[in-house]
């Protein structure tokens, strides 16, 4: 492509400065073309020089075209800038803080809510640590008893067979080895026989009193 002197070249040679229109630039290379042609010269000798100059001409116009189609622009052209001012953003809004007393209140409401919740499960013989995972857990919904029928129900006894004991506790909700539980209450047999239980205010045993003549051995994590 030609130079950027090449181009000042087409202008001078057109009678245009650089930066005139493109209209105007097509309209003096039609009429210069057209004065330089050679079938407007019929019987005029063939001037080298006039086909050189032609060939210059059109060859600078092509690229003075092929320069507009790149930039948009004519070649010598003033490029026009165009400055944005940015809009003034408004400040951002401020967020307020919660207070530091409000919140340490809460906590402690909150923490002091925990510890009489651990306090009561405690005292209620709830362990804290998991079942062992090789244990048969046995998931049921434990039927409610029909009005005036607890004095018709024979009450928990030493010496009761677990199928005893499942016909007047119902299925119990999780049986872990040689106990069977009823939530925080619970049953402990030995050889297929009643030993022990524990019956929770929490939830307690359908017809138990709350424990057997002997103290109740409170269930410890390794007894799970």
């Amino acid at each position: 492509m030609a130079n950027e002197t090449d181009f000042l070249d087409l202008y001078r040679t057109l009678g245009l400065r650089p930066g005139c229109s493109l209209l105007d630039l097509k309209q003096a290379y039609r009429r210069h073309v057209g004065r330089l042609h050679p079938d407007r010269m019929v019987g005029a000798p063939n001037d080298p020089a006039v086909a050189d100059r032609l060939q210059r001409i059109t060859a600078l116009y092509g690229a003075a075209m092929e320069f507009q189609r790149q930039h948009g622009r004519l070649p010598g052209a003033t490029l026009r800038v165009r400055f944005s001012v940015p809009e003034a953003s408004a400040p951002p809004a401020r967020v307020p803080m919660p207070s530091r007393r409000r919140t340490s209140r809460r906590s402690g409401i909150i923490a002091l809510a925990v510890a009489l919740v651990a306090a009561v499960l405690i005292w209620n013989g709830v362990g804290w640590s998991p079942a062992p995972p090789d244990a048969a857990v046995h998931v049921r919904d434990t039927p409610a008893l029909p009005l005036g029928s607890e004095a018709n129900t024979p009450a928990l006894e030493i010496g009761m067979s677990s199928d005893q004991v499942r016909s007047i506790e119902g299925e119990p909700t999780s049986i872990h080895d040689d106990r069977w539980e009823y939530g925080p209450s619970w049953i402990r047999f030995e050889h297929d026989e009643v030993v022990d239980w524990y019956s929770s205010p929490l939830r307690s045993l359908a017809t138990a009193k709350r424990t057997p003549d002997a103290a109740p051995v409170v269930p410890t994590a390794t007894d799970n």
